[in-house]
Order: C-alpha cells, then sequence, then structure tokens
C-alpha cells in the first residue's frame, strides 16, 4: 500500500554538481513513477558517453536505496539523460495511448503570470487523472523557444508561485502538491 495510484513522471532539467541525486533520493521518497534527465538549452553539465553510465548507475542505485528506506515496493528507474525535445516526443507518445482526461501535464515555468499549479488541478476531474508529467528546468529555468515547443506540444506553463525557486526545491514542491491533491499523502 505504499505505491500511489497516480503515476508521476518527472523530466528533470540536469542541474549542476550533485544536486541531481538529492533530486531521486527525494522524489522517490514522495513516489514518483520515473525520473527521466533532460538536457535543455540552460543545462550546464554536458556528460560525456563515458560517464553516462556511471551516473545512470549511481542514481538508479540512490532510486533503489531511497525506495527500501520508505517501504516502496517499486523501484522507480532513472533513465538515460534525453534532449528536450525527445522528453517531449516522450510525453506526447505516452498520451495518445491514453483515454481522454486520464493524464495532465504539469510545465513549472517561472515567467508565467496567469495560471498557477492550483489552477491547473481544477481544469481536471482528478479523480480520472492517473498519469502526471512534470516538467522542471535546470537552474536558469527554460528558454523562451523551449517553452514555445511545450506549446507545441499542448503543454501549458504553469507558476509555482511569487518566489523563483530552486530547480531541486521545484521537484519536491511539485511532487508534494500533487501528492496532496490526488489524496495520495494522508491514505
Amino acid at each position: 500500500k505504499t505505491e500511489p495510484e497516480v503515476k508521476v513522471i518527472l523530466y528533470q532539467g540536469l542541474p549542476k554538481s550533485d544536486k541531481m541525486d538529492w533530486i531521486v533520493q527525494k522524489t522517490v521518497e514522495l513516489g514518483i513513477y520515473k525520473i527521466i534527465p533532460v538536457i535543455t538549452q540552460f543545462s550546464v553539465p554536458k556528460i560525456r558517453a563515458k560517464d553516462t553510465e556511471r551516473k545512470l548507475e549511481r542514481w538508479n542505485r540512490i532510486s533503489l536505496e531511497a525506495s527500501k528506506q520508505c517501504g516502496r515496493v517499486v523501484v522507480p528507474s532513472v533513465s538515460e539523460p534525453v534532449d528536450y525535445e525527445a522528453a517531449l516526443d516522450h510525453w506526447s507518445s505516452i498520451v495518445k495511448t491514453r483515454p481522454a482526461g486520464s493524464s495532465m501535464a504539469v510545465f513549472c515555468y517561472e515567467g508565467e503570470s496567469k495560471k498557477c499549479l492550483k489552477d491547473l488541478f481544477k481544469c481536471y476531474n482528478i479523480n480520472c487523472v492517473s498519469l502526471i508529467g512534470v516538467f522542471i528546468g535546470p537552474e536558469g529555468g527554460f528558454s523562451s523557444d523551449e517553452l514555445h515547443l511545450a506549446g507545441v506540444h499542448g503543454i501549458s506553463p504553469v507558476s509555482l508561485g511569487r518566489r523563483t525557486l530552486r530547480t531541486e526545491t521545484a521537484a519536491i514542491v511539485v511532487l508534494s502538491v500533487i501528492m496532496h491533491e490526488m489524496s495520495e499523502m494522508l491514505t
């Protein structure tokens, strides 16, 4: 009974230093389903092919340990980093195979001033949503070109409030709000 009914896929902009380790650990504790590191225009780290395997092993080991610690049955996987367009295509291909209204995307954009995360939940019948894609940018957020491309894929931006959050904080905040809204925190 530790696995959430809603499946949340985190498309995380690749952050600097060891922040991804922390993001993996905390999102697994909160109930993430899958983590896909994303290389965006503002991603600082450039992972070389030889380092990718080592980092993937580390992130998946962190996921396993966090799963054990919090009593999860399923160990969320951390995928190989993909470029931004591939992440959007991945999400779009999943959505096409699902019934209408059963999935929603959360695209966090610090420049959004009209729609906040709370508003997004009002747009959906929460009881029907079983899959959520969360897009979080790296340090520096998403570029205006990336924002436009998200819109082409039918994904609208949301604000996380008046304060700009660090990338590692944004992932934790969004997942916490989702789990709360989906009644996954108190059951």
